[in-house]
């Protein structure tokens, strides 16, 4: 080979281009971005869930077991995830037969790990 002069490579008869990524799911689409609500068009029955959602992320935040995602710290306070908790339970009583039965158990599961891991953290 001569000095200076570059063995060439074989042309692929692929175009080169950039790799794919996967776009997210729609379910990892709304895990990451908040979703606007209007409340005011919602039943008190509607209404419960959500609020039983905020409740259990606090109770997590507050067992210190999630971060905050607003100080980016644990912040462990018993009293309050015990509130949340405390709180969480009577909505899900108040709910009675007004939402799908396979809301209301998912709902009950997700207490009841809630309530384990608070014995655990006391």
């Amino acid at each position: 080979m001569t000095k200076g002069k570059k063995k060439k490579q074989p042309k692929s008869k692929e175009p080169v281009s950039e790799p794919k990524t996967e776009e997210p799911s729609t379910e990892e689409k709304a895990e990451s971005e908040p979703v606007m609500v209007d409340i005011a068009a919602l039943s008190v029955w509607q209404l419960i869930p959500l609020f039983i959602n905020i409740l259990e992320r606090v109770a997590w935040q507050k067992m210190g077991l999630v971060v905050n995602p607003h100080t980016q710290e644990i912040e462990k306070d018993l009293q309050q995830a015990r509130v949340a908790i405390d709180s969480y339970t009577v909505l899900l009583e108040h709910l009675g037969d007004n939402i799908e039965p396979e809301t209301k158990t998912a709902l009950k599961a997700r207490l009841t790990d809630l309530k384990l891991n608070f014995a655990s953290q006391s």
